[in-house]
């Protein structure tokens, strides 16, 4: 009976060890030329680093991101106005609250700036100092963006 018992146990740990190890798969010729990148059907678009997912500084902060993506933020303006920028799949959002209300806009990144149409006319989102801004009560202000000098400026306080 102990025999049987052990011979049971030994097959049962065989069988899962078995389940546990996958069957190593059919190994391929090797090939020693170079693929071309067109012809390599074993590329895959997760390895390709134009296909690969990216993320936003707003999904999870770890993101490099690019000298656009600065400006993808809440920034403050004077009498409770302020510019929101933010970013999915790839597009720009700029939503600009004045003293009218709140505004938004289709933007497109260009360099380390975000460009978007306002009124028929193209309008640029730029990093600024606050005494770039041209606003008065930013002079002293470090992390700002610029619409318009002395009538659009932003900062995060």
């Amino acid at each position: 009976m102990r025999r049987s018992l052990m011979l049971t146990a030994l097959a049962g740990v065989i069988s899962i060890a078995a389940a546990c190890d996958p069957p190593a798969p059919d190994k391929p010729a090797v090939n020693n030329a170079a693929p071309t990148p067109a012809a390599s059907p074993s590329a895959s678009p997760q390895a390709s680093p134009d296909a690969s997912p990216k993320t936003d500084k707003a999904d999870d902060g770890k993101t490099d991101l690019g000298a656009a993506d600065k400006l993808v933020a809440r920034w403050n303006g004077p009498e409770g106005t302020y510019l929101n920028v933010t970013k999915k799949d790839g597009k720009y959002s700029v939503e600009i609250a004045n003293l009218d209300g709140p505004k938004t806009y289709d933007g497109t990144a260009k360099g380390d700036t975000i460009e978007f149409t306002r009124d028929g006319k193209t309008e640029t989102i730029k990093t600024a100092t606050g005494e770039e801004t041209g606003m008065k009560g930013f002079e002293k202000e470090k992390d700002c963006v610029v619409v318009t000098k002395g009538k659009e400026g932003f900062c995060k306080k």
